[in-house]
């Protein structure tokens, strides 16, 4: 309205609170000259909402509602309002209100359905899904959302189904394609998979993400073929897009393809200013090709320019490290762990760096001994034996292993990893496994020494106090013959783990075993392992997530299986 010259005095009286006579300026100017009076209630509590008036804007909608009991947008906008302040029992009225009044409208549903996800209540959640895609089964939205409730509870072949209904229905985004792709790879259908990321790239070409996840399913399914090849090919025929010479880049950094990534590059250099992260693998591969003053240089350049990239002042910390100056190394890392003190990969690096200057400190942050923690994960109480409750494990995890390769962003070699979290599956012995691994878990934390001021130690005291943990993240890992896991940290962890549930019977010496205190290879740094532990079926290792970890290789026909998670104290 091009006469509202109101508006502007209408946000300053919500802004400074004067709700009474913003409401009623709202009303004198809006309401009758508005096409549809109705919906100017609707409006008047977004205002009031952008402004951070939430009890305001629920007024004014239950004032709306309570003149005109059959107004749907004022009912459907007051659940949303009331679900996402967590009045669940007020928002479910609101939505089955509107259910009723329009039961073709699949806002009501997809509302109803989201208050019974948030109760934990999944089977309603799916029924109510269910129920509104019977008065709207062209409701693409609505389908995506049976979609997502479906893969949740592990019916991922179903999933998939509801993903292709959305689609056709006209719910078209990258995230679509993303989540179908990744149902087809969790229902044990790789082509199908792939497939999908083919097309969505072929949808969305300029989507980083997606083309992403197209290049690491063909590589994890070992479809013939350079997994990369369309990623080249998309980046240069978008060339202005640096998400997807980034993405190409760091794939190929990863797979070893030095001189590519060096390629790569320069052609993305050739189209414009290079972002921070393109920045940043630069400097890693002038470090890689042992140009080390050159990359010493553009790590110094860069984070002076961009003194919040976190990632690119890890990387410098690893390359100072990389080229004997843990002095420098251990300053950046001590102002890192200043803004952010639960950043892990500082204090990896900063252990490192101590330890290279034989400072007395690296003992109090890596106590070995201490911190590598044995436990016993005992079988049910309805097993006769840990032999039979671990032998059931693995042939349950057996079924979980889709992939033919190593993720290419992983830290396994010669060996796959299920997708996803692990303890999402509904099969009853991997129930159980979690519930034998939180109760020695926190039989192991009560034992944790009181210490506030240190990283792995300190935040025992939240976690113990809190009834539930929390899981950061839980995979399982098949090694094959020559297979191992390279020297790594876990960077969103604070306690990770190693569970062994099978082993080679046939392995020797230290095939095999699980070493701490190594660096990455690639840092160059000649550090013996400050420890090692020789694996057994049942054995729970937990240790600090910052502590450098990998395992030795080992030859065998037999595999080598292993589930892994990272805990973090509860919110």
């Amino acid at each position: 309205m091009s006469g509202d010259t109101w508006l502007p005095q209408l946000a300053a009286l919500v802004e400074s609170g004067r709700f009474t006579d913003a409401v009623a300026m709202f009303r004198r100017r809006r309401l009758p000259a508005h096409p549809s009076p109705l919906s100017a209630w609707v409006e008047l509590s977004d205002l009031l909402r952008a402004q951070g008036r939430s009890s305001e804007a629920k007024a004014v909608l239950r004032d709306a509602t309570a003149r005109h009991p059959d107004f749907t947008p004022a009912w459907h906008r007051l659940g949303l309002l009331l679900h996402a302040e967590r009045e669940s029992t007020e928002a479910s009225q609101c939505a089955r209100r509107v259910t009723t009044l329009a039961p073709a409208n699949p806002a009501g549903w997809e509302l109803c359905a989201a208050i019974e996800q948030k109760r934990d209540d999944p089977a309603a959640a799916i029924a109510l899904c269910r129920e509104g895609l019977r008065h709207a089964p062209t409701a693409g939205r609505l389908h995506y959302s049976l979609a997502q409730l479906l893969r949740q509870e592990c019916s991922f072949a179903e999933a998939a189904d509801a993903y292709e209904a959305a689609l056709r229905h006209g719910f078209d985004t990258p995230e679509l394609h993303r989540n179908l792709a990744e149902a087809c790879m969790e229902a044990g259908d790789g082509v199908r998979a792939l497939a999908k990321l083919t097309a969505g790239v072929g949808r969305f070409p300029d989507n980083a993400l997606l083309q992403r996840l197209r290049a690491q399913c063909h590589w994890e399914y070992g479809v013939p073929g350079d997994a990369l090849a369309p990623l080249w090919q998309a980046a240069r025929d978008r060339p202005q897009n640096a998400a997807l010479w980034e993405v190409l880049a760091d794939l190929l950094n990863r797979l070893g393809r030095n001189e590519e990534v060096r390629a790569a590059l320069a052609e993305a250099r050739t189209h414009g200013p290079p972002t921070p992260d393109l920045s940043m693998l630069e400097a890693i591969a002038c470090a890689a090709a042992g140009e080390n003053a050159v990359a010493t240089r553009l790590f110094a350049d860069l984070t002076a320019a961009h003194p919040r990239h976190l990632g690119a002042r890890l990387a410098f910390v690893a390359h100072l490290l990389s080229t004997g100056d843990p002095e420098r190394a251990e300053a950046m890392c001590a102002d890192i762990l200043g803004q952010d003190p639960h950043v892990q990969r500082a204090w990896a690096y900063r252990g490192t760096a101590w330890r290279l200057l034989e400072d007395a400190r690296e003992a109090w942050l890596l106590d070995y001994e201490r911190m590598v923690i044995p436990l016993r994960v005992p079988p049910p109480a309805d097993y006769a034996g840990a032999e039979a409750f671990f032998r059931d494990v693995r042939d349950a995890l057996e079924t979980l292993q889709r992939t033919h390769a190593h993720p290419i962003d992983q830290t396994l070699r010669g060996g796959t990893q299920t997708n996803g979290y692990l303890f999402r599956y509904k099969h009853p012995v991997l129930r159980k496994l979690e519930q034998q691994i939180r109760a020695a878990v926190r039989e192991a934390l009560e034992a944790f020494p009181h210490d506030a001021k240190h990283p792995f130690w300190g935040r025992r005291a939240i976690a113990v106090r809190e009834t539930q943990l929390r899981f950061a993240g839980a995979w399982a890992v098949r090694l094959r013959s020559q297979g191992f896991h390279t020297n790594h940290i876990h960077p969103q962890g604070w306690i990770s783990s190693a569970l062994y549930v099978a082993l080679p019977g046939d392995m020797r010496g230290d095939a095999g075993n699980i070493q701490f205190g190594v660096p990455p290879v690639e840092m160059g740094l000649a550090l013996p392992a400050a420890r090692v532990v020789v694996p057994e079926v049942g054995a729970l290792l937990l240790f600090p997530s910052y502590m450098w970890h990998g395992t030795v290789p080992f030859a065998s026909e037999q595999p080598r299986v292993t589930v892994a998670f990272d805990l973090l104290p509860p919110r």
